[in-house]
């Protein structure tokens, strides 16, 4: 095909990717990320990754090892849905964790795309990746220009904010790649100061330690995590709430009382008394789903232990013979607790 060939293929995927209501498209190579494969060497020899991301780290830097044929990148961005702000009190869920687990929604707008793509006779073959793929679509994101990656580690997509699940598209062709974007976070260090874990700002991001992740391990928390847990269910976004970037988005929630299905607080014994059937109409189509009902009632009983509340005493006495496992080493605060309780950051949001 001849380069104008090419640029036409670009423009139609662009058109038909925001048609289907992407909030960002951009273009880039099959190179190898520069740089990134020694950025999570020490990663993972610091022992800082989590259990989530692959150990393989060419097959996270090199789109050609997990596709030998792949010699286009296309990284999308879809937004998550608008929420309801919480009532006080309740539990606080990720906007990543609202309404249709993103996974499966990206996967479908991929499918429709592909399909869009087979029917204009696209002249070759595809493969895509929902964020549970091994590739680091931040890294390619940023190359494709769509956005640069903030002090929270977050990719901000410019005139958008941060609050969108990523995908990559990989094509056996070469399309012609965007040009990077400027980072505008300047000498902005609000994340880094809100950060209920401390850990943004540093030379090495330990993502073991970000409570996006510590809601979702079935590790037992060590007396500092719980407390820092504050009253999150599953999932943490103190750091995009504060970005100057979501402001706008953050704004527009502030302003709605109420959106159907999209209510971002959570009932904390609701969850404590979850039944597995419950637990199923209630999370298992959505992002929260996937560690199951146990990891979300641990959370929800470490918040109400948190938030002083008097309704957990009532119910632990109802339940003392029928508590669920996971609770046992929580039972009794493990000693110097309290010790943390002054220096852990952010612990209840409202």
């Amino acid at each position: 095909m001849s380069v104008n060939e090419w640029q036409d293929w670009k423009r139609k995927l662009r058109e038909w990717a925001f048609d289907l209501g992407f909030a960002a498209v951009g273009f880039t190579t099959a190179e190898p990320v520069e740089g990134l494969d020694s950025l999570l060497e020490v990663r993972l020899d610091q022992g800082v990754s989590t259990p989530f991301e692959s150990r393989e780290i060419r097959e996270r830097v090199d789109p050609r090892v997990v596709w030998p044929d792949c010699q286009g990148v296309v990284a999308l961005a879809y937004p998550h849905p608008s929420t309801a702000v919480p009532n006080q009190g309740e539990g606080i869920l990720a906007r990543s964790a609202i309404g249709e687990d993103y996974h499966r929604v990206i996967q479908k707008k991929l499918h429709e795309l592909s399909e869009r793509m087979t029917g204009s006779h696209w002249p070759g073959a595809l493969r895509w990746q929902v964020d549970t793929g091994p590739l680091v679509e931040r890294a390619f994101a940023v190359r494709a220009g769509i956005g640069w990656i903030g002090r929270n580690q977050q990719l901000i997509i410019p005139g958008y904010g941060s609050f969108a699940g990523l995908a990559l598209l990989l094509l056996d062709h070469e399309l012609p790649s965007d040009e990077l974007v400027q980072n505008h976070c300047g000498s902005c260090r609000k994340c880094i100061e809100a950060c209920p874990a401390q850990i943004l700002g540093k030379d090495i991001f330990a993502a073991k330690n970000c409570y996006s992740y510590i809601t979702q391990s079935k590790e037992v928390l060590t007396p500092a995590e719980r407390i820092g847990l504050g009253n999150r269910i599953f999932g943490c976004d103190t750091c995009q709430e504060v970005c100057p970037h979501n402001q706008k988005r953050v704004r527009e929630e502030l302003r709605e009382l109420s959106i159907p299905g999209k209510k971002r607080g959570a009932d904390l014994l609701g969850i404590l008394n979850l039944t597995k059937g419950e637990f199923r109409e209630r999370f298992l189509h959505t992002a929260a789903g996937w560690r199951g009902k146990g990891v979300l009632q641990r959370n929800a009983f470490l918040a109400l232990r948190n938030m002083q509340d008097p309704r957990l005493n009532s119910w632990l006495a109802q339940r003392e013979k029928s508590l669920p496992p996971i609770l046992t080493p929580y039972l009794e605060e493990a000693v110097g607790e309290q010790e943390h309780k002054g220096s852990v950051k952010g612990t209840i949001i409202t």
